[in-house]
């Protein structure tokens, strides 16, 4: 018999506790999990007894969402006493950006076996270096939801850049465009994919900003709600190797990402919607074919659970989107900042922890 998982969940937003409409009529059991709880719904090694969330109306709406899945999972607006009660094995952390760290070092402290925390990992380095400090010294897994590590298409274009297959890459170009195209909150899942695909790390960097942000130096965003209060961003980074990278997002109606990583020989095209391996021929021929990945039984937000619990199960064992993948990622926005307001000079990395 698989071990049983008792897991809790604090912060029942749509990532936090959306819940997916069923397929009818076809025999498929289950869409693809959109949040923290239906991926605990679908994993067969997880069972959801508590959840948390400061709004009492909150707290309604899961049990009105869920009383079928889990009629006894107990409701909390205390933090610390959900876990006192509940003694979970996994935390799942879904608050606003900047309310991670308390809560993280608080569940590492109280004994859990393993956390998944929504992205960024903080949004300073003192409350990251906290929680990845905390998570070490107690022994505990700690992931940090970077959706797009656990999505076949871009993990295969890194297995394809790490093959060779395409020679040395040379540049990556990042773009995202929607209404909330913000810097923390959007932006840190198409950020984190520059220093995945690069597989090193980031030296230096020049940032602009959105105009009316020109003293924007640290985060002041609401989690995510507004998007007005978050600036969306460009910026140039050079990496080791010599690997150039771009970043690009506005605030635009038109929706959605891409990403683009040109190597010696060849380019790869890669993003929600699929993805391209294209070839050149010369400079009037290029071919191009279909980015071919696999079907699975995880992906995103349950492959990120399912990788937890294969960390906690073979020790030694690594995640994919670890807090220090995930504090390299929140450096480069801060250092994006601190162009920004220094007026667009260059910021030298790493930079020193506050």
């Amino acid at each position: 018999m698989k071990k049983t998982y008792r897991t809790v969940l604090v912060g029942l937003t749509g990532i936090g506790a959306r819940r997916p409409v069923d397929p009818e009529g076809i025999p498929l059991y289950g869409p693809m999990p959109p949040s923290h709880a239906s991926a605990y719904h679908q994993h067969p090694q997880t069972e959801l007894v508590g959840v948390c969330d400061l709004r009492p109306e909150a707290l309604d709406t899961f049990q009105t969402d869920w009383q079928d899945v889990w009629p006894e999972a107990g409701v909390y607006t205390d933090f610390g006493e959900m876990l006192r009660e509940q003694t979970p094995d996994i935390v799942s952390i879904a608050t606003s950006d900047h309310a991670h760290a308390e809560l993280c070092v608080q569940a590492a402290e109280s004994g859990v076996r393993a956390i998944l925390c929504e992205k960024p990992i903080a949004t300073t380095l003192a409350d990251a270096d906290r929680m990845i400090e905390a998570c070490e010294r107690h022994g505990v897994p700690l992931s940090i939801e970077h959706t797009r590590r656990w999505d076949p298409c871009f993990l295969e274009a890194r297995r394809i850049l790490r093959a060779g297959d395409l020679g040395p890459v040379r540049t990556i170009v990042v773009e995202m465009f929607s209404q909330r195209a913000m810097l923390f909150r959007n932006g840190t899942h198409l950020i984190d994919l520059i220093p995945f695909f690069a597989d090193t790390d980031a030296r230096w960097l020049v940032a602009d900003l959105e105009d009316g942000f020109e003293n924007y130096s640290a985060y002041s965003g609401d989690g995510g709600r507004d998007p007005d209060l978050e600036p969306y961003a460009s910026a140039y980074l050079r990496f080791e190797d010599g690997v150039r990278a771009f970043y690009n997002s506005y605030k635009t109606e038109f929706p959605g990402s891409q990403v683009t990583i040109t190597c010696e020989a060849g380019r790869l095209e890669v993003s929600d919607r699929g993805g391209r391996v294209i070839r050149g021929d010369s400079h009037s021929s290029w071919s191009a074919s279909e980015l071919q990945t696999g079907s699975y039984l995880y992906e995103r937000q349950l492959a990120a659970v399912h990788e937890l619990i294969q960390v906690l199960e073979n020790p030694g064992a690594e995640l994919v989107s670890s807090g220090r993948e995930a504090r390299r990622t929140l450096e480069i926005i801060l250092a994006m900042l601190a162009s920004h307001t220094g007026g667009n000079v260059r910021i030298n990395l790493p930079l020193a922890s506050a």
